[in-house]
């Protein structure tokens, strides 16, 4: 279904924008609204609606490198304008590949309340405000009350003000959690991929995203303490994810490209992998910790640097706790070889098998840490910085999913929230709980974990601008592979502090998505009306919505 309505979409979408007026294109609009939905019924549309939009937030978390490169866990190695944030500069649609999933969402309600169904209708209302506030978190104000109102005759519905948005998210989620809690018919758990039928399961989405948006909104929601503390101190009657059974993500099955990991085999190359690398700002930050996921999520340097002469040629055989295995070739650095020489100023990183690229990198593997070895390194090829591990070459594996938010998120939530006095509770505990479960999810034993959560480099200082330090790095590395989710958290807070690493310092780092050019063609007054709010009032990567100003 899912493959059908997009192939077919993209289809007529494309014969609209080449021959069509924007009425024709508005009215095809209200119309696939109603083809989505209206042979099938809401249960099975709930897992065409958890499959969509979970690859959606894993597209924009490692397919696509635009937000895992401004976060710098990602560097690209040819092509690497996403290095330095250049599609940002460009309209941005990944709005209507939201509202593409919104219509079924919608679709679904409607089905739900025929039937009424009041548990899937609560189940559905977690997805509308999860993808609305994925719209309105990126763009700015954008429509919500008069959207997918094509079959009601509102082909142009004009944009809301976010902080419209933000009250009625809030309140869906409140009535998503209540639905769900009182509805009385079952969740067949052939259809729900993601819980499985569990009813409880999904209460605990409901307020842990209520309690993302409520973070994310601190700062212009007078009562957000008082929000907070309802959800955390009521755990019978609004649960909350606390262990990694409750994270909103489903494994992939790898016999297609569909149901497979984007990375792995069956939907990329070689050479495509090859291209995505991870940072340097990520690598020095797990370096620097001991941290036992670097090797989970990096592979060895295939001929890392030595200032050891003893070394230069010599081999190492590593194997990481998934029993992939790689070899990395010690070579020394011979300043008295002019190919070394001269690449002095780009070598970087020696005496060390994890190593990222520099960020800001202009998509130019020959510079990578000194590389110079060109004539055997192929086209992509650079052998002085680390690949993503063999893991994420594979089509399936228990470490891999798609992901839209985990219970350590949540943690690291509350963490921040008791800091600032938003909530009681005890900040260590907190801090603590989100870095075991991230680890526990990427498959890290306890007598890894402890001896880590030791380290003095872990503590807390005690200082609440020291303890928002920490937390929120830890929180960059338990979102490594969530890069939306990282993005807007550094975006929000400016923590990490990573805005004039490497070659960046001359490129601010961008705000918002640009509207899509569409808008502009074909809803021009509410477009309007949206750029008017922002500050300044331009559409473009910089200017500041609500939520920033």
């Amino acid at each position: 279904m899912k493959s059908f309505i997009k192939k077919l979409g993209a289809l007529v979408l494309l014969s609209c924008f080449a021959s069509c007026g924007k009425d024709a294109l508005r009215t095809y609009d209200a119309q696939q609204q109603l083809n989505a939905v209206e042979d099938v019924n809401d249960p099975f549309l709930l897992s065409s609606i958890i499959k969509q939009t979970t690859l959606f937030y894993q597209g924009m978390g490692y397919d696509n490198s635009r937000l895992p490169g401004a976060v710098q866990y990602m560097e690209r190695n040819f092509q690497g304008g996403d290095n330095y944030y250049q599609n940002f500069k460009y309209p941005v649609d990944d709005l209507y590949a939201a509202m593409n999933i919104l219509k079924l969402v919608d679709g679904a309600i409607g089905l739900a309340d025929k039937r009424g169904s009041t548990t899937h209708k609560g189940i559905f209302k977690i997805f509308r405000s999860l993808l609305f506030s994925f719209m309105t978190d990126f763009y700015g104000d954008i429509y919500y009350t008069e959207a997918l109102k094509g079959r009601e005759g509102i082909l142009y519905p004009k944009y809301d003000k976010q902080a419209d948005i933000y009250t009625g998210l809030l309140a869906e989620l409140s009535e998503a959690n209540t639905l769900i809690k009182e509805g009385t018919e079952s969740v067949s758990p052939t259809y729900d991929l993601m819980y499985a039928g569990d009813k409880v399961k999904w209460q605990k989405f409901a307020n842990s995203l209520k309690l993302r948006l409520l973070m994310r909104a601190s700062k212009k929601i007078a009562d957000v303490g008082a929000q907070m503390t309802a959800i955390v101190n009521n755990p019978t009657a609004t649960p909350i994810f606390t262990d990694n059974e409750d994270n909103a993500a489903i494994p992939f099955i790898g016999t297609t490209r569909d149901n497979s990991w984007r990375g792995g085999r069956l939907n990329w190359d070689y050479t495509e992998f090859d291209r995505r690398r991870p940072a340097k700002t990520l690598a020095d930050k797990l370096n620097n910790l001991n941290d036992p996921r670097l090797p989970i999520w990096f592979a060895p340097v295939e001929k890392p640097w030595t200032s050891n002469p003893a070394l230069d040629g010599v081999t190492i055989t590593t194997t990481d706790a998934n029993g992939f295995t790689d070899e990395s070739t010690w070579e020394y650095i011979d300043r008295t070889n002019p190919d070394i020489a001269a690449q002095s100023a780009n070598l970087l990183d020696s005496n060390k098998i994890y190593v990222g690229f520099i960020p800001g990198m202009y998509g130019d593997f020959l510079n990578g840490n000194g590389h110079y070895d060109i004539a055997n390194g192929g086209i992509f090829g650079n052998f002085k910085v680390s690949r993503f591990s063999q893991l994420f070459r594979e089509n399936v594996h228990p470490l891999l999913r798609a992901t839209i938010m985990n219970s350590d998120e949540v943690q690291f939530i509350l963490a921040e929230a008791a800091v600032k006095g938003l909530i009681t509770g005890d900040v260590d505990a907190y801090y603590r709980n989100g870095i075991t479960l991230s680890m526990e999810r990427w498959g890290i034993p306890d007598t890894k974990i402890t001896p880590y959560l030791a380290q003095p480099g872990i503590t807390l200082p005690g200082d609440d601008n020291g303890n928002l330090v920490k937390i929120a790095d830890q929180k960059w590395l338990a979102l490594f592979m969530v890069a939306s989710e990282a993005y807007l958290d550094i975006r929000r807070t400016q923590l990490p502090n990573i805005f004039n690493n490497g070659l960046l310092t001359t490129y601010p780092f961008p705000l918002r998505f640009i509207y899509p050019g569409a808008e502009l063609g074909q809803n021009v007054d509410a477009y309007n009306a949206g750029v008017a709010t922002l500050s300044p009032a331009v559409d473009n990567q910089f200017s500041k919505m609500w939520l920033l100003q």
